[in-house]
């Protein structure tokens, strides 16, 4: 692994004086930061629903019900399941809430550091063809992105994500010799929390549906009919 990638996640509470983990992370000007309100989907690479889908149904066919759900190697996908059944409700409610971060390395397309899994859930919400970003690139490409809004610091980020002051933002960034500045980025949304769902919780409750639903079958339309996943916590 390149030493750029081990930097440490950067914890900040917006209003308090912290040194600026958007400055640090332009590494004194090798990296940029624009954001663009309207990125097409088309031009963001991402893994897909449907390779969700097959995963899951070849490992259960391959097996068995018991083995899928009980080996830890598959702890994080199966949470994933319910997940993103919840995320593309909530989408569908009130639309994706937080910009992504994508970054631009002079290839045809973008890359995602933070939202992909937006994108997947975009398939079944085919009406949205855009998406917000923040675009983390090298200082060489600049000048391709002069027509967008520059972020020089953390105060210009937080008025774009639309926070309050005491909102918790967790950053990663990389070092000057990276091809992109800005690794990742997450912070807590009052708009999200319904719809989060710890992975211990998500993995018992596709469990019990699975007990309850032995033979489906995973497809894109299963992901676009929200499950009740109260009706399949433990104890219910």
């Amino acid at each position: 692994m390149n030493e750029y990638w081990r930097n440490p996640q950067i914890n900040v509470i917006q209003g308090t004086s912290i040194d600026d983990p958007i400055v640090t992370s332009l590494h004194q000007g090798t990296h940029c930061l624009f954001y663009d309100p309207a990125v097409p989907v088309e031009s963001i690479a991402h893994q897909t629903l449907q390779g969700m889908c097959t995963w899951a149904n070849e490992n259960i066919q391959e097996y068995g019900l018991e083995s899928f759900y009980s080996t830890e190697r598959n702890f994080y996908d199966m949470a994933n399941l319910v997940k993103f059944n919840m995320w593309i409700k909530d989408i569908r409610a009130q639309g994706i809430v937080k910009p992504m971060l994508i970054a631009y390395t002079g290839k045809k397309m973008y890359s995602t550091n933070t939202g992909e899994s937006r994108l997947r859930c975009l398939e079944v919400i085919p009406h949205v063809k855009t998406v917000s970003a923040f675009i983390t690139t090298h200082k060489q490409y600049h000048d391709q992105f002069l027509h967008l809004y520059e972020i020089t610091n953390t105060d210009q980020f937080f008025e774009i994500c639309n926070t309050r002051n005491g909102t918790e933002y967790q950053f990663k960034y990389t070092d000057k010799h990276a091809p992109y500045g800005l690794e990742w980025f997450e912070y807590s949304s009052d708009k999200t929390y319904n719809c989060m769902l710890a992975d211990h919780l998500c993995i018992e409750a596709i469990q019990n549906y699975l007990k309850k639903h032995p033979s489906v079958v995973f497809s894109p339309d299963w992901f676009s009919t929200a499950v009740d996943w109260d009706l399949y916590k433990t104890n219910q």
